[in-house]
Formats: C-alpha cells, structure tokens, sequence
C-alpha cells in the first residue's frame, strides 16, 4: 500500500466531513447545499471557492487550481465524480444492495437496539430499556406482560426523526454508511440523529369514551347515572416515547485520534486491501476520464460565475457540463465496476471508521421520557437513562435508573401523592452464533426492581355496578389494589434474529408479584419485530 494510495483513500472519505461544514445564507455553499442535483451536490464546496474566488474579482488567470477540481478530464476532479455518480448508472443499484447487505448485517450483531415496548406495557418482551432504536422506520408485536397484571398484546411502531425527515425532504435515508451522503447541517447531526420516537397501542384493550346520559331507559335505580362509558375501539393508544441519544464528543483531528487510527488500520488486513482498492480503482476511473471526459470551458465557466454572484448561474452551468462528459464517459464498460468497488470499499472503511469513533466515544447513554395511559389506571410520565457497556466479544450490558410521577393534578381527597414509583434494572445480551451465520441468536438475561411507595391505583369509571350490588357508580372513582413496596422481576429470553430486519424473541419471567395483583407470576413472553431499514431504497429520495 503507497502512500499515494493512501491519500487517496482519505481524500475521498473526508470529502463528506470538509463538505459539511455551516455555511451562512449569503455564501454561494449555502445555495448549493440544498441543490438536489448529484453533480452540484458532491462538486458543492469546489463550487462555492470558485464562485467566492470569482467575486471577490480574482482573475481567471490565477484559478488553474479550482479549474481542474472541475474539470473532469483532470485527476482532481475523480473522486467527487464517483461521489456524483454513486445514484446513476448500474452502480446504483450495486451500491445499494451492498449498503443495504451490510446495513442488516450491522442490525444483526447489535445488541444495544430495541424496537419493541417498554418493561410497563401490557404486552412487551423487553423488561430492560436499551440505548438503541430503529434506524428508519420499525413495527414490532409483543405478548405477555412482566410488570403488569394484565397480559396484553402490544404493536410498537418506531422511527429515527432524522431518517424520516430525510425521506419526506427527497433526502436518502439509507445513509449509515455515508457513502453518497453529506450532512444537512448542525440540526440534523445533534438533534434529529439522536433523537428516536415511538407509539405503542394495545391492541386487545377496549377503549371506551364517558358520555353523558340522558335517563334511564328501563327498570328503576336507587341512584340516578349522570355519565356512562361506552366503547369507542378495538384497540387504544398505550404510550408514546421519545428517546434521545447522548454521546461523548470527540475530535477525529486530534493527535491522539490519529495515532490510535494508523495502529488500527496497521493492524487490519481488510482495510489495507480497501485502502489498496480504493486507490487503484480510482487510478483506472482517472485515466477513463482523461480519456474521454470533455475539456472544461474554463472561460464559459468564469463568465458564469461573474454574471451570478449566488452562484446559481455557475451551478447550473456545471451540472449540463457534468451531464454531457458523463453521457461521454458511460460507454466505457468498465467504468461502473470501478465506482462499485471504490463505493464498496469505502462502505468497509465507514464501518471500521464508526468502530473506532465508538470506541474513542465511549459507551452509550441515552434518556427517554414515556406518556403512559394504562388502562383503567391515572396516565404517568416515565423518565428513564439508559447506560449501555459493550465487552465486545463478551457481550453487552445495559443498566437502566427510572421514575415515574401521575399526570396532571390530584384527584380531591387523593391519598397519594405524584410520585408513582422508581426502578433500577439491568441486562446482559450476548450474540451466540458466529458472524457469518444468516440467523443470530441473542441470549438476554435480565433483572428489574421498582419499588412503589403506595399501591396501585384503579379507576373505576362511572356507570360501574359496585360488586354484589345493581348500584351504579354515578361519577367514578379510585382504588387502591394489590401492595406497595417492592416489585422483583427476573427474565430469560432468546431473540432469533433474521437477515432480512425480522426479529423473534421469546422470554420466560418471574416476578413476586404485579402492579395490582400480590400473588408471584410465571409468564411467558412472545413477539416479532421488522426493521424497515432494509427496505430504505423503496422510498426514494436523491443520492445525498
């Protein structure tokens, strides 16, 4: 591997990174950065110096160097044309398979994802909350409850806000692997990344509206009934979270950074042959270019730039040129191929690249906050942080700290206060199948404690017959059911995971008691989740 190889390789992966950096309104970048043309978009911030350089009436003389990062019969401009080319021709399709094959890949050995409900549903496997979420778009269905009583079944549906911001802007979504993407601001990198959404709705607890009533229809009663609750579905909102992921900074620029970096590169066979990759293959695209790419009007282009100075003129001038050198350049047959192998070698080098960032980040720690509507119980907001380890090859270990407070004010003569109960758990989880084997299996062992300072509260709604009477209850009430004190739950579980994004877990728990019952339960939980994150392609959005 030269170091001419070398260069090349982190010439092409840096590109994304220089590219993204903040660009006020009133630079040229800032118009270009939300171009959605392929050749604009990777040519963006060559772009941008040129038409700066033109405004600030520099001579066209003395811009030989920002000609040829243009100019795409010069060496310069190769590795943005692979960049601009990365959604066109056949690589397009090539590159996405490959993206998509390694994107479920990755989804198979995390072991830090959760796509299904939280410890409190009716209907959940998942008795500890992990530090991941679904990168597009997830649908998961549990049954079997382990803190409540009732065992229920629940469909969670999940969503990344950045995936789906990038998706309903004709942005790609599939951009893990930052092969044809670039950053779509400060926004987007530490807000909508990290921020994950969910809903749960259980989908065999009645929902029921209280209406009033208008007099008794038949019979006679002791009481007259003001209000009644009637059904109003099949199925009923459980809770909605969101779930915001905090990670350590760290500055890939630093010292420190590199040296780790060049140990961890020496040391791996993979990446010094994608480095090698890379580099030749960009060679043989450089000379297809020299070949047949067209010369650049250098002068046309100055013109451009000079009669614009927002820069719109001079992009839209470049992105016909781009178009008719690439119609030129695609009858060489081998020139697909090269772009798919410089695409698939930086996919590997992304993903070594995110290993080591994970490593010099540090461990997850995420929080999240739940509005919870049990049924016939007060709703709650549930704050909970998640702190996740991983030992590598000896598994992962993900810790959990809660609480949970009753929403909105007290009823009149409430004997209990906000405070509905906090938690601590835990959980290990450890892949037990090889790496290359098309089914993973994960094996979770988990522990859960809560400790409540008053029993659970029941509503009882108005319209109820109290038991063992025909007495309506005319406008409601609550109840104190099952203990106060502590809830003990311990869990086993196998997930068997599919290449495809569909998981299948299946768990077997213990508890002393339940929210509203005191007698210890053995229960068995069961559900099916799919990750739409394979299926990223099908919703369109430009290659960037």
């Amino acid at each position: 591997m030269t170091m001419k190889h070398f260069a090349v390789f982190f010439l092409a992966l840096g590109t994304s990174s220089v590219h993204a950096v903040a660009q006020t309104a009133t630079t040229p970048a800032a118009f270009c950065d939300k171009d959605i043309r392929p050749a604009v978009i990777a040519f963006c911030h060559d772009l941008a110096d040129f038409q700066t350089q033109v405004n600030k009436n520099v001579a066209e003389a003395d811009l030989s160097g920002d000609f040829n990062k243009l100019d795409l019969s010069k060496p310069q401009a190769a590795v943005d044309f692979i960049t601009a080319v990365a959604g066109q021709m056949n690589a397009k399709t090539a590159m996405q398979s490959a993206a998509q094959g390694l994107v479920g890949w990755l989804n198979q050995q995390r072991t830090d994802q959760q796509l299904g409900a939280g410890a409190s549903a009716t209907g959940t496997t998942s008795l500890v909350t992990k530090a991941g979420s679904s990168q597009l778009i997830s649908l998961a269905v549990d049954s079997g409850g382990l803190t409540r009583s009732v065992n229920g079944t629940t469909a969670t549906l999940g969503t990344n806000s950045d995936q789906i911001f990038r998706t309903v802007t004709n942005h790609n979504p599939n951009c893990l692997l930052y092969v044809n993407c670039t950053s779509l601001g400060w926004f987007e990198d530490n807000i909508l990344n990290k921020l994950s959404l969910s809903a749960g709705f259980s989908l065999a607890q009645q929902s029921t509206t209280t209406a009033a009533s208008s007099g008794q229809a038949s019979g006679s009663a002791s009481s007259a009934v003001s209000n009644v609750a009637i059904p109003s579905g099949a199925g009923r909102l459980a809770n909605i979270s969101a779930k915001f992921e905090v990670r350590n900074k760290f500055d890939p620029h630093q010292q420190a950074f590199q040296s780790k970096w060049k140990d961890l590169v020496d040391a791996n066979a993979d990446m010094k042959a994608a480095i090698k990759t890379i580099g030749d293959n960009t060679d043989l695209i450089k000379a297809t270019l020299q070949k047949d790419a067209p010369q650049l009007d250098q002068d046309a282009l100055y013109q451009a730039a000079k009669s614009d100075k927002s820069g719109t003129v001079l992009d839209n001038y470049f992105n016909e040129y781009f178009t008719a050198a690439l119609q030129k350049v695609e009858v060489d047959a081998s020139l697909p191929v090269n772009v798919v192998n410089v695409l698939q070698n930086r996919a590997t080098y992304h993903d070594l690249w995110n290993t080591m960032l994970d490593n010099a980040a540090g461990t997850l720690f995420t929080v999240q906050y739940t509005f919870d509507q049990p049924l016939n119980q007060p709703k709650t907001h549930d704050f909970t942080v998640v702190y996740g380890y991983s030992f590598k090859t000896m598994g992962a270990v993900t810790a959990n700290g809660g609480f949970s407070l009753y929403d909105g004010a007290l009823p009149a003569g409430a004997q209990y206060g906000r405070f509905h109960y906090g938690q601590i758990s835990a959980e290990y989880d450890q892949n037990l199948s090889g790496k290359t084997s098309s089914l993973q299996e994960q094996l979770t062992l988990a522990a859960y404690w809560q400790y409540q300072p008053q029993p659970s509260v029941l509503n009882i709604a108005a319209g109820t017959v109290a038991p063992g009477t025909n007495i309506p209850i005319p406008n409601g009430t609550q109840e104190f059911v099952g203990t106060a004190g502590s809830l003990w739950v311990a869990q086993g579980k196998l997930t068997i995971k599919g290449a495809g994004g569909i998981d299948i877990p299946v768990g077997v728990s213990w508890s002393n008691k339940t929210d509203l019952l005191q007698d210890s339960k053995v229960g068995a939980q069961v559900g099916i989740s799919y990750d739409l994150s394979s299926l990223s392609s099908y919703f369109g959005g430009s290659s960037h």
